[in-house]
C-alpha cells in the first residue's frame, strides 16, 4: 500500500530517480502487463514512422512535355483572350468615336438648323416691316393725288394678309378687320400726318369722303398741330373744306402758333364758308363721331373677352392633351421595365429566347422616343398658349408696373424655361414680387440652389461662393430669398466679401462672359469643380432669381432687376 499511497510525486520540471527495487517489482508483474507495456511503447513509434512523408519521384519525360504542352496551350488561350478583348476595345473605341461624331454634327445641324429659322424669322419680320412701310407710302400718295382706286387696293392687300393669317368672317373676324382696316387709314408720315391730311392737302374731296367713311378722323392733328381743315384752308381748297366741315371737322381747332383755319384761308370763299358755318352742327357730328368711337371701343373690348375665353379654352384642352401624353409616356416607361425585366430573367434562365425580348425592348424604346417627343411637343405648344393668353389679357392694361405678369403655375414657363425669351431679351435677372410667398415655395422645391438671406449661415460669403459656384457648375438656377425684409443690399456686399466687384458683374452677368466664373475656384475645390468641367450647354441654364414678399420693392430693386408679378386667382 505505502507503494501506492506513500511515494512523493514528482516536482514538475524535475526528473525523479528511480525507487530500488521498482524494476525487480516491475519485471515480477503479470505476464500481461509486461506485453501492454510493450504495446504501449510501441505506438509512437509507429506514429513517428507515419509523419514522415515520403520522397517524391523526379518527373518522368512525359509529365515534362505535358507540362509545357499545358503551356503552350494556356498562353495560346491568354493570347486569344487578349486579342478578342484589344478588338472588342478597339471596336467600342470606334464606336464611340462615331456616336462623338455623329452627335457633333446633329448638334452642328440642329444649330445650323435654329439660325436658319431664326434668320428666316428675322427676314420675314424684316420684309413684313418694308412691305408696311410701302403700303404706307402709297396710301398717303394715293391720297393726296386722289386716287381712289390704289386706296381701294392698298385695303384690300390689308384684308388679304388678314385672310392669310387664318383671320376668319365671323364675328371675332370682322372685328378684327374693322380695326386693322381704321389703324390703316389712320397711319401717319415721319411728321404725323394721316391719309386724310395729305386728301385735304391735295384738295380730293371724293378721297376725304372715302377715307372719312372707312374711319378716318377729320380732326386729327399732324405736323405743327394742323388739322385737315387747315390745310385744306390754307391750300384754298374749297370743295374739301365743305367736305370737311360736313363730316364734322372742328373750325375752332387751333394749331401749335395759335391760328384757326380761318385765320389761314387763302381765299375769301373759303374764309367766308368757315366764318359762317353752324357750329351746332359741328357739335351734332361731333357727338356722332364720339357715339360711334365708344362703339367701336365696345365692340374691341367685346373682341378682347372673347379672344380671351377662346385662349383659356384653348389652353384647358392643350392642358387636358399635355396630361394624356404624360400618361401615355409613363404607361410606356413601365413597358420597357417590364421588357427590360423579362431580358433579364431569359438571360438568368438561359432560356434562349433573347433575341425576342431584345428586339421588344427596342419596339418598347422606340414607343417611349414617339411619346417623349409628343409630350414634349405638347408642353411646348402649351407654353405658347399660355404666353398668348396673358398678352391677350393684359393689353388693356398700362405699364403702371413695369415688368413681366404671370400666374404660380406659370412660373416655371416665365423663370426656368423662359418661354418666348422676354428674360434673355430684357437682359437683367428676374425679381419674383409674391406677397402670398408660393413663388419662393414653388422655387424651393426646384432643383435649384435655394439662398435663405434672413438666415445668417446661408449668407456667408464661403456658401454663397459654393452655392454660385454649384449653380454655375451643374447649370442652375440660384434663388436669392428675401423674404420680406430689404436685403438686397445686404446680399450686394455678401457679394462683395467672396470677390470684389461680384455683385456688379453678376448682375451685368459679366461674371459668364470670357470664363471670368472662374476666379471663384478655389484650390480646396477638388476635382469637381475643375474648369474642364463648366460646360457651356450648362452654363446657358445658368440664372439669378430674387424673390420678395413685399409688393412694391424699391426703385433700385426695380431698375437693376426685371419685375415679374405674381398674380394670383380669385379664389386665393
Amino acid at each position: 500500500m505505502s507503494s501506492k499511497k506513500g511515494g512523493p510525486k514528482a516536482a514538475p520540471g524535475k526528473r525523479q530517480a528511480p525507487l530500488p527495487g521498482s524494476k525487480l517489482r516491475a519485471a515480477a508483474g503479470k505476464p500481461g502487463e509486461n506485453r501492454q507495456l510493450q504495446t504501449k511503447t510501441g505506438q509512437p513509434a509507429r506514429g513517428a514512422y507515419s509523419e514522415n512523408p515520403k520522397v517524391p519521384a523526379a518527373p518522368t519525360a512525359e509529365d515534362k512535355a505535358a507540362t509545357v504542352i499545358q503551356c503552350v496551350f494556356r498562353q495560346h488561350l491568354a493570347r486569344k483572350e487578349l486579342a478578342r478583348r484589344r478588338q472588342e476595345r478597339q471596336e467600342y473605341l470606334d464606336e464611340m468615336e462615331k456616336l462623338q461624331r455623329e452627335a457633333y454634327l446633329a448638334l452642328v445641324r440642329r444649330e445650323q438648323e435654329a439660325a436658319r429659322r431664326q434668320r428666316e424669322q428675322e427676314e420675314a419680320a424684316e420684309r413684313a416691316r418694308r412691305e408696311e412701310l410701302q403700303r404706307r407710302h402709297r396710301l398717303l400718295e394715293a391720297a393726296f393725288e386722289g386716287d381712289l382706286g390704289e386706296i381701294r387696293a392698298v385695303l384690300k392687300e390689308v384684308d388679304q394678309l388678314l385672310t392669310r393669317e387664318g383671320v376668319g368672317h365671323d364675328e371675332a373676324g370682322k372685328a378684327l378687320r374693322l380695326q386693322r382696316r381704321v389703324a390703316t387709314v389712320e397711319c401717319e408720315d415721319s411728321h404725323g400726318n394721316t391719309p386724310l391730311s395729305e386728301a385735304a392737302a391735295g384738295g380730293q374731296p371724293l378721297a376725304i369722303q372715302l377715307l372719312a367713311e372707312l374711319g378716318a378722323s377729320p380732326n386729327s392733328k399732324g405736323a405743327f398741330g394742323r388739322t385737315p381743315l387747315y390745310r385744306a384752308a390754307f391750300g384754298g381748297h374749297l370743295e374739301a373744306v365743305e367736305v370737311l366741315l360736313k363730316l364734322g371737322a372742328d373750325p375752332r381747332v387751333y394749331a401749335e402758333d395759335g391760328s384757326t383755319p380761318e385765320q389761314v384761308a387763302s381765299l375769301a370763299a373759303v374764309a367766308s364758308v368757315l366764318q359762317s358755318w353752324d357750329l351746332s352742327l359741328t357739335e351734332a357730328m361731333l357727338q356722332n363721331m364720339e357715339a360711334e368711337q365708344q362703339r367701336r371701343a365696345q365692340e374691341v373690348q367685346k373682341h378682347k373677352e372673347t379672344e380671351a375665353k377662346r385662349l383659356n379654352l384653348k389652353v384647358e384642352q392643350l392642358a387636358k392633351e399635355q396630361q394624356r401624353c404624360h400618361k401615355e409616356l409613363q404607361q410606356a416607361y413601365c413597358e420597357l421595365n417590364r421588357r427590360i425585366m423579362e431580358h433579364d430573367k431569359c438571360e438568368r434562365k438561359r432560356m434562349g429566347k433573347t433575341e425576342l425580348t431584345l428586339q421588344a425592348i427596342k419596339d418598347a424604346e422606340a414607343q417611349v422616343d414617339r411619346l417623349r417627343q409628343e409630350a414634349q411637343k405638347a408642353e411646348e405648344t402649351l407654353a405658347m398658349a399660355r404666353l398668348e393668353l396673358r398678352e391677350q389679357t393684359q393689353e388693356e392694361e398700362e405699364m403702371a408696373a413695369p415688368g413681366l405678369k404671370c400666374k404660380v403655375t406659370e412660373l416655371h414657363d416665365v423663370l426656368m424655361k423662359d418661354v418666348g425669351d422676354r428674360i434673355r431679351a430684357d437682359g437683367r435677372w428676374p425679381l419674383v414680387i409674391d406677397p402670398s410667398g408660393q413663388a419662393a415655395t414653388f422655387l424651393r422645391y426646384q432643383d435649384t440652389n435655394y439662398v435663405d438671406t434672413v438666415n445668417p449661415e446661408h449668407l456667408r460669403p464661403e456658401t454663397i461662393r459654393l452655392a454660385l459656384l454649384g449653380a454655375l457648375r451643374y447649370g442652375k438656377p440660384l434663388v436669392f430669398d428675401l423674404r420680406e425684409v430689404d436685403l438686397f443690399s445686404a446680399v450686394q456686399q455678401q457679394l462683395e466679401a467672396v470677390q470684389p466687384g461680384l455683385a456688379q458683374a453678376l448682375l451685368s452677368r459679366g461674371l459668364l462672359a470670357q470664363e471670368g466664373y472662374l476666379s471663384l475656384i478655389r484650390p480646396t475645390d477638388g476635382a469637381e469643380y475643375d474648369p474642364s468641367q463648366f460646360q457651356e450647354a450648362r452654363l446657358q441654364h445658368f440664372r439669378i432669381v430674387f424673390v420678395t414678399r413685399v409688393q412694391w420693392p424699391p426703385a433700385e430693386q426695380l431698375q437693376l432687376l426685371l419685375p415679374v408679378r405674381v398674380q394670383l386667382s380669385s379664389g386665393v
